[in-house]
């Protein structure tokens, strides 16, 4: 966040860093966007929590009518009621130096307040769905040995996120007490279970009031069953306080909204507030740019992602509508995946060879990565060939002055910008013409495939995101005046899933439901796959458009960084890397860079507040799936099996890195998500006299004339949003000039 012009208010970030530590334990600098989104765990409707009211401190020398703030006190004695409670575990019990807490805690959970009963038996049904699939075809259930570890299993998970959400309104939250994935911690382990209660399911009460079982196993051998409600206590949860939301940090230090209303006469978003115009996410998409880190780290200490599976590498089969439900609506899996990359950390990873199962894609790519290498060779090598490319400027017959083809050197980095011509005749030609003479036939023709397998793996990807958004708004459904719906934001939420566990536990409704929730997905999805044939430029011609020209909107750059030293740059002297491309948006629906040789694409993570290098990431993935199969990990190339062009087998050498893309949001999917999906921040480093990088994004942008039309692809209008509705009915290009910054900058 810059500084306001009356200089009132400081810069957010700089006055994070001022505030002291000790004052405010835990600050989360995210975009509410980022928080907001609940894939995690789609949000259950539960009652509210009535015993849990407004937290006080509970012993004699506390003034009962005084407020607890888990901020700024100590939680005293206990808080809550008969039915649910909480306190300080005594003694402090379970002891654990790696990580953070404040402390242990002991809570007592009413099974009727947070309703054990339907968390649990969507949690077991789910479970069960899954575990079925491990078996032969035909299997309807599990041995009664097994069914019971996973009634074990569920009264866990259950009780976890129930915990989280008890948590919560406390002002805490669960600390790990595991170094790996917190899906994968042993059973229990984030806390102790006794004094477990049982309902009666037919009349609701408890079946013995005297009866209590010591542990989830006891339950389950006294006959519990998933959809049975219970209470329980558990003991030593180890928690510390809540990462302040944004929002609370602004309402603090501007407790009136002085600031907030001047910075809104501005014409400027706080970071907790919704985006409801193009210039002000125009402005919102620069201020993001800004807050970010400058300093460029090495390949040894920059964040390559982790072990979540936030970081895992999807197959592109599985982005395929091919391989969504046979109703037509999207996976929930691919739906998870896909949203917790984009959202959460920037960027997705898509493997083209399926796991390293399909080649032909690879091999593609692999050519074209040849291409690019020959081209940068030859034109700096002879400088008449350099001289006879044309400067960049706008190509002719696009019906478009932001159609623009040619080369540009700036030094440290060269790129040429690429478009494909549409004949008449169907053939598809490289714009300008002057580089088909360098890179010749063949070389076009490497170009022009390598762009169509990028392009429609972009267009998957958005499809997959918008979907998601459609669903989450409920955009498809008829639902959106029953009675109850206003009340959502009363309602405790479960939330703080990991991947794993959101898995099991999204889309599980009641039968009398489930028709109309798969129907509007299933709308929601063919919705969004007809927006992008209508509306992304893929090369292709769309005769329902004949204002979209004969040259596409969509280039295809080849680029080429080098990390030349810079004696003035104090970031090369501490790290041997500089920032050679800053850090910037695009007003694009999707960017997609092949996974280069050499790293320097950096995303900003916003999970992990820090730059994020998905090709070191793409390495690592490439060099464990290797050591899995025993081969080499240090190679750089893949030997594969092929055909060659007189139908015989033979074997190729293809770079290890043909196989990925990685893929980043921009402005435009950010619109058509709803602002679910923020446009990624990123920028290229390059090792100062290093190796050069050679880079080739695609940048999905929309058909020249086509306009808006919301109704047509975003369902109800009452959950549309002021930023999408906006829109409507503007051309797309007028959306694209309105969010550069010669536009925003002049309007308030």
């Amino acid at each position: 966040m810059r500084c306001y012009q009356c200089g009132l208010l400081l810069s957010i970030t700089t006055l994070f860093r001022s505030i002291d530590k000790d004052c405010v334990k835990a600050f989360s600098i995210q975009t509410t966007r980022a928080t907001r989104l609940s894939w995690i765990l789609k949000k259950q409707s539960l009652t509210s929590l009535s015993g849990y009211p407004p937290r006080k401190g509970n012993n004699e020398n506390t003034n009962e009518d005084d407020d607890f703030d888990p901020f700024l006190d100590d939680l005293r004695g206990r808080g809550g009621d008969d039915r649910n409670w909480i306190e300080k575990s005594s003694p402090i019990g379970i002891e654990n130096e790696k990580d953070e807490t404040d402390g242990n805690f002991d809570l007592g959970i009413n099974g009727q307040s947070f309703q054990t009963g339907s968390l649990s038996k969507r949690m077991f049904d789910s479970l069960i769905s899954l575990a079925l699939k491990r078996f032969p075809p035909g299997t309807t259930s599990l041995p009664s040995e097994l069914e019971d570890v996973y009634k074990v299993y569920t009264i866990d998970i259950t009780a976890k996120e129930v915990i989280k959400a008890a948590l919560e309104q406390n002002g805490l939250q669960l600390t790990s007490l595991s170094k790996g994935k917190e899906s994968e911690q042993d059973l229990g382990e984030w806390g102790s279970i006794d004094s477990v209660q049982l309902y009666d399911t037919q009349i609701g009460e408890l079946k013995n009031n005297d009866k209590e079982y010591d542990s989830i196993e006891a339950a389950v051998e006294g006959g519990w069953i998933p959809g049975q409600e219970f209470n329980f206590v558990v003991r030593n949860v180890p928690a510390k306080l809540k990462e302040m939301d944004i929002s609370d940090v602004l309402n603090r230090l501007d407790p009136d909204g002085k600031y907030r209303a001047e910075a809104k006469e501005m014409g400027m978003t706080l970071p907790d507030e919704e985006i409801e115009t193009l210039c002000e996410l125009g402005k919102d998409s620069e201020r993001r740019t800004t807050i970010v880190p400058r300093e460029s780290e090495t390949d040894e200490t920059v964040f390559a992602g982790d072990e979540s599976k936030g970081y895992n590498v999807i197959h592109r089969s599985e982005l395929l509508k091919e391989s969504c439900n046979m109703s037509g609506s999207e996976k929930n899996s691919t739906l998870m995946h896909v949203m917790d990359a984009l959202v959460n950390h920037g960027c997705l990873l898509v493997d083209l060879s399926d796991g390293g199962t399909c080649y032909e894609n690879a091999i593609k790519i692999s050519k074209m990565w040849q291409t690019i290498g020959a081209f940068f060779k030859t034109i700096n090598e002879e400088d008449r060939v350099i001289k006879s490319l044309p400067k960049m400027g706008k190509a002719e017959e696009t019906g478009s002055p932001n159609a623009a083809v040619g080369f540009a050197n700036y030094g440290s980095m060269q790129f040429l910008e690429t478009r494909i011509k549409r004949d008449v005749e169907g053939i598809s030609r490289l714009l300008p013409v002057e580089v088909g003479r360098i890179i010749e036939e063949d070389g076009v023709s490497c170009m022009t495939q390598s762009f169509d397998i990028i392009s429609h793996v972009g267009k998957d990807v958005a499809r997959i995101a918008v979907a998601a958004a459609s669903i989450e708004y409920d955009a498809f459904s008829h639902n959106g005046d029953q009675e109850g719906d206003g009340d959502e934001s009363d309602l405790p939420f479960i939330s703080g899933l990991t991947f794993e566990e959101g898995e099991i536990s999204i889309d599980q409704s009641n039968n009398d439901n489930k028709k109309s929730i798969l129907e509007a997905e299933e709308r929601a999805a063919s919705s969004a796959a007809l927006m992008f044939d209508d509306l992304i430029d893929d090369g292709t011609s769309r005769a329902a458009n004949p204002d979209e020209g004969n040259v596409n909107m969509s280039p295809h750059r080849m680029c080429r960084y080098t990390g030349s030293s810079n004696k003035d740059s104090d970031d090369s002297k501490k790290s041997g890397t500089k920032e050679t491309f800053g850090a910037h948006t695009d007003t694009t629906f999707i960017t997609i860079v092949p996974v280069a040789e050499v790293s320097g694409l950096e995303v900003f993570d916003e999970a992990k507040d820090c730059w994020f290098r998905p090709e070191l990431l793409a390495r690592k993935k490439w060099e464990a799936e290797q050591e899995k199969r025993k081969l080499d990990p240090t190679s750089q190339t893949e030997k594969i099996l092929t055909v060659n062009d007189d139908g015989e087998d033979v074997y190729v050498d293809i770079p290890w890195h043909s196989r990925y893309l990685a893929i980043m949001p921009g402005e435009l999917l950010q619109i058509c998500s709803r602002n679910e999906v923020p446009a990624s921040v990123h920028r290229v480093v390059t090792v100062t006299d290093g190796a050069s990088r050679l880079s080739a994004p695609v940048l999905l942008r929309a058909r020249c004339g086509v306009r808006m039309d919301t109704s047509k692809y975003f369902g109800r209008e009452d959950v549309m949003g002021p930023l999408l509705s906006s829109c409507d009915g503007m051309k797309m290009e007028e959306i694209h000039d309105a969010l550069q910054p010669s536009s925003y900058r002049k309007k308030k």
